[in-house]
C-alpha cells in the first residue's frame, strides 16, 4: 500500500473519504424484452386490517384500505411486491384458467 488503496482498489481512507458507488442496471440487449413487465398490474390485500406499502424502487405509496382491496402497482414494482406478505398479485380472467 504506497499511496492510500489497498489492492482491491478501494481507499482505506488514509487519503480523503471513500466514494460511493451507485450501480446502474444495464439496459436490455436489442431484440430482448426487458425483465420488468411493461403494464400496470393489480395487486390483492388477502389480510385482515388495511394495509399502507412504500417501494423502495419508485418511492411510490400504496393504499390497501381494507381486506380485498386491489391497487394497481407500477411495474417497476412487481419484482418486490410479490415478497409483500397478504398480497396477491391479480392475474387477468382470459390467464386464470
Amino acid at each position: 500500500m504506497c499511496c492510500g488503496r489497498s489492492q482491491s482498489g478501494i481507499s482505506t481512507g488514509q487519503q480523503g473519504p471513500a466514494r460511493l458507488l451507485v450501480m446502474k442496471p444495464r439496459p436490455a440487449a436489442p431484440g430482448q424484452s426487458p425483465a420488468t413487465p411493461k403494464a400496470p398490474s393489480l395487486f390483492e390485500y388477502l389480510g385482515q386490517t388495511a394495509l399502507t406499502v412504500v417501494s423502495p424502487v419508485t418511492r411510490k405509496t400504496y393504499r390497501f384500505p381494507k381486506p380485498g382491496a386491489q391497487v394497481e402497482v407500477d411495474p417497476r414494482d412487481h419484482s418486490w411486491m410479490a415478497f409483500v406478505p397478504n398480497l396477491a398479485r391479480v392475474r387477468p380472467e382470459s390467464q386464470s384458467r
